[in-house]
């Protein structure tokens, strides 16, 4: 729905109990008639589309985007909010996703098995199998929110004002202590997805108390462990608390984050500049920094996503690019952007650093963080602004529009 959803690939991209199931010896499924093809033809519980809760498969589903080439985008949030690592492997090897289920991503089978236990006890309550239970309200209106604002042609802060409004109509009866403690367990866990995704994005301080609340109520049931507060500590370093962060880590060390570099504070910033955070991995630290975008040539890249990649290396591996973006090019990621990525990407790309912004509301000039996306300033104007990666050649002709290249 955003450019917090946990995988969009176009951007760079079940019975719970069931065994994990090894990838099948297929092609991919690379269009809409071949998923409904595979949909009618598979027995149920021979898919590892059945790993998924019913809610879970129709939204997993329903976020499927394909194109000319196959799949162009996808949600994966449901999948890693709900499988193990080798169900992960199964169901994206049907699309052909399987380097997008990381080592590391997928729950334990005793935490899948808790999931499983919470629906059960919740359909039971309900008076319903859990395969056959209807939508709760609280789950009909998740199910709008992570839709919200997909295909309309919004900027990024538009998006995040709709977003909000998203959220304050599916969940604003559920503000208060009391109102959460009638919540069940399963609907409770979406909600607290739904908190973390919108406190991530638009980061208000009343999301953050939000999500504060929403935790509260799972410590009270003994249903949080670490890993769920990481939302809220992303949230916190992307807002720039970074004490809250750090205390918030250090109450929760299971949340499998790194220490974050020391802060330095700036010193007098240039009024009317916008600033982005600096890191240096060899003393540990991070600096906020102007960036000064009044001089003859600047271009900005949004970038972090493995399109972006690609295109550093080719910039990097071309005589003529190289020069040019070392020189003239800031390196760009948005203000949620993982900082422990970063030195990585400077390891790698040492002509073309990576910085991240201190807050989007700085960079007005920017009207989206879509990645990569280019814009090409000409003495503080923005001369052109262009998206995506389809090689050198397209790259340099965009390049000569925008009087950057001869």
């Amino acid at each position: 729905m955003n450019r917090l959803l946990a995988a969009l690939l176009a951007l760079g991209l079940p019975a719970f109990a069931i065994a994990a199931q090894a990838p099948p010896a297929r092609p991919p499924i690379a269009s809409k008639a071949e998923l409904d093809r595979y949909l009618h033809d598979t027995p149920p519980g021979r898919s590892p589309l059945d790993a998924l809760s019913p809610g879970g498969r129709k939204r997993f589903l329903a976020g499927l985007k394909f194109g000319e080439r196959g799949l162009r985008g996808a949600s994966l949030d449901d999948p890693g909010s709900e499988l193990t690592h080798p169900q992960m492997v199964a169901l994206y090897a049907l699309f052909g996703l399987e380097a997008y289920a990381g080592k590391d991503d997928g729950l334990t089978p005793a935490r899948q098995a808790q999931l499983h236990a919470e629906r059960v006890a919740a359909a039971r309550q309900r008076g319903c199998a859990p395969a056959r239970c209807p939508e709760s309200a609280i789950e009909r209106g998740y199910d709008t929110f992570v839709t919200s604002g997909q295909g309309a042609s919004l900027s990024d802060a538009q998006m995040d004002a709709q977003v909000q409004r998203a959220y304050d109509q599916a969940f604003g009866a559920y503000r208060t202590a009391a109102q959460l403690r009638q919540v069940d367990a399963p609907d409770l866990r979406l909600l607290h997805r739904a908190t973390g995704t919108v406190t991530k994005q638009v980061r208000s301080a009343a999301d953050f108390d939000q999500s504060r609340r929403v935790l509260a109520e799972m410590q009270r049931r003994g249903m949080a462990d670490d890993k769920d507060y990481a939302d809220l500590y992303d949230a916190l370093v992307a807002d720039r608390q970074f004490n809250a962060a750090a205390a918030l880590r250090h109450a929760h060390p299971k949340m499998d984050t790194v220490p974050l570099p020391a802060y330095v504070p700036a010193g007098t910033l240039p009024a009317g500049q916008p600033t982005a955070l600096g890191i240096d991995a060899r003393a540990h630290t991070m600096r906020r920094e102007p960036v000064d975008l009044d001089g003859p040539l600047r271009i900005v890249v949004i970038a972090g996503c493995h399109f972006s990649e690609d295109a550093a290396r080719a910039i990097e591996g071309d005589a003529q690019l190289r020069p040019l973006f070392a020189r003239h090019s800031t390196w760009l990621s948005n203000a949620s952007s993982d900082l422990a990525a970063v030195p990585a990407w400077n390891r790698q790309f040492a002509d073309l650093p990576m910085r991240v912004a201190w807050d989007e509301r700085e960079w007005p000039m920017l009207d989206s963080w879509a990645m990569p996306t280019y814009y090409v300033f000409r003495n503080g104007r923005l001369a052109k602004k262009f998206s995506g990666w389809e090689g050198v050649d397209s790259l340099k002709r965009s390049l000569r529009e925008a009087g950057a290249l001869p």
